[in-house]
């Protein structure tokens, strides 16, 4: 039921539904170039992802297209859940804000800005 909610969060906001077919095309297409010789048309993907019928990809792209498309919509699915977690959170004062809320539920007590002070 939350999957289900979480997912028409998505499909109702605008932008949203656009970031995620846009994310979800290249995380295709960039997943088939890297394990495949033969490239996967981005076009192609682009028109699969708004009608199965359409595109003209093979049976092993649909595929592959298919589970990478899930793969992304599970992703989508559980970063709107968790904003939606940080929101009533910090509205209760459960936690006194984004950085709070990170060192409870990222991994290793991480933050949003971790990536920036990694070593190279």
């Amino acid at each position: 039921m939350l999957k289900n909610l979480m997912e028409e969060v998505i499909r109702q906001d605008l932008l949203l539904s656009s970031m995620r077919a846009v994310d979800t095309r290249r995380y295709i297409v960039s997943s088939w170039n890297r394990t495949h010789q033969e490239p996967i048309d981005e076009n192609a993907v682009a028109l699969f992802l708004c009608d199965e019928n359409q595109g003209g990809l093979t049976d092993e792209q649909k595929a592959f297209a298919r589970e990478r498309r899930g793969e992304m919509s599970a992703c989508y699915e559980r970063v709107v859940f968790r904003i939606l977690l940080w929101g009533e959170m910090t509205r209760l004062g459960v936690v006194s804000g984004l950085d709070e809320y990170c060192r409870l539920f990222l991994p290793q007590g991480g933050t949003l800005r971790q990536r920036e002070n990694r070593p190279a």
